[in-house]
C-alpha cells in the first residue's frame, strides 16, 4: 500500500466521520424541535398588570423619597433648635444677678418646652402624612 492509497483511506475515514457526526447533530436538532414543540407555551406577563406593578414601584419610590427628605429636615430643624438651646443654657450660667438668672432661666424652660412640643407635633403630623400616602398606594394598587 502506497502513500497515496493511505492517505485516501484516511481521508475517507475523516469524511465519513464528519457526515457521520453532521448527520446525528442535524437528528438531535430536529429531536429538540419535536420534544419543544410539545411543551406548552410560557405564559406571557399580562400587560395590565405589569404596568400597574410599575406604576405602584415609582410611587412607592417617590413616596419613600419624599417621605426621607422631610424627616431630614425635620431633624435638621430638631438639630438647630438642640444647639439654640445649648447656648442659651451656656448663657445662663452667665448671669451676674439672680433676677438675671431667674429670667434667662425662665427664658430657656420656656424655649425647651416650646422645642418639645413643635417636636412632637411635627413628628405627629409627619406619621399621619405618611401613613395617609402608603394608604392611598396600597388602595390604588389593590384596585
Amino acid at each position: 500500500m502506497t502513500t497515496d492509497t493511505a492517505s485516501k483511506v484516511v481521508e475517507e475515514a475523516f469524511q465519513n466521520i464528519n457526515k457521520a457526526a453532521e448527520a446525528g447533530l442535524k437528528m438531535q436538532q430536529e429531536m429538540l424541535r419535536q420534544w419543544t414543540s410539545m411543551w406548552p407555551a410560557i405564559p406571557t406577563p399580562q400587560t395590565v398588570v405589569t404596568d400597574k406593578v410599575r406604576d405602584f414601584q415609582k410611587q412607592w419610590s417617590n413616596a419613600v423619597s419624599d417621605i426621607s427628605r422631610k424627616h431630614r429636615d425635620v431633624i435638621d430643624r430638631q438639630y438647630q433648635a438642640a444647639v439654640e438651646s445649648l447656648d442659651a443654657a451656656l448663657r445662663v450660667g452667665e448671669s451676674t444677678t439672680p433676677e438675671e438668672y431667674r429670667r434667662r432661666f425662665e427664658q430657656l424652660c420656656r424655649k425647651t418646652l416650646e422645642c418639645m412640643r413643635e417636636s412632637t407635633e411635627t413628628q405627629l403630623k409627619e406619621f399621619q402624612d405618611v401613613v395617609t400616602k402608603w394608604t392611598e398606594l396600597v388602595t390604588q394598587a389593590t384596585t
